[in-house]
């Protein structure tokens, strides 16, 4: 009899030190999933609040002046305008100008109707482009934000 208490003993032993080893195998990789979800979460978030629109395109000589309006609901730092992306395609071919690159294509902004670090709702900015050639064609470029919320429209020159 003495026997089987020591097995049985032995055995709540081992089964309590394997459910502490699981249970300490399994929870960080719980608390590593959650943290990923938090922040797929935030991204979401982020882009759904995020919304710009092009509202006026002038081609002159070389340079194409774009005018982008903040019509999301959330605030924009203007920080992060330098990992945005401008695309212009045409049946001639493409350009994705470098922001404030020294050499052509290259792009840089201004902000409009606003001042600070953030570019908010309502405000515009004017992104100036610099290409080495623009022939006479029809153009659709698109800007993309550092989140990948984009705008396009069309242009002739």
């Amino acid at each position: 009899m003495s026997k089987e208490v020591i097995a049985s003993a032995i055995l709540v032993i081992v089964s309590v030190i394997a459910a502490v080893a699981f249970v300490n195998a399994i929870l960080p990789s719980v608390y590593g999933l959650s943290d990923s979800y938090n922040s797929i979460a935030y991204n979401m978030e982020d882009q759904f609040k995020t919304d710009i629109d092009i509202i006026f395109i002038y081609p002159d000589g070389n340079n194409v002046s774009v005018w982008i309006k903040n019509v999301g609901s959330s605030n924009i730092p203007l920080s992060q305008l330098q990992f945005s992306d401008i695309f212009i395609m045409s049946s001639s071919g493409y350009w994705n100008p470098g922001f404030e690159s020294a050499s052509t294509p290259s792009w840089k902004y201004t902000l409009e109707n606003g001042g600070g670090d953030t570019w908010n709702r309502g405000e515009t900015i004017k992104a100036t482009i610099t290409l080495d050639s623009l022939p006479s064609d029809i153009y659709k470029i698109t800007f993309f934000l550092y989140n990948g919320v984009s705008a396009s429209d069309t242009f002739s020159k």
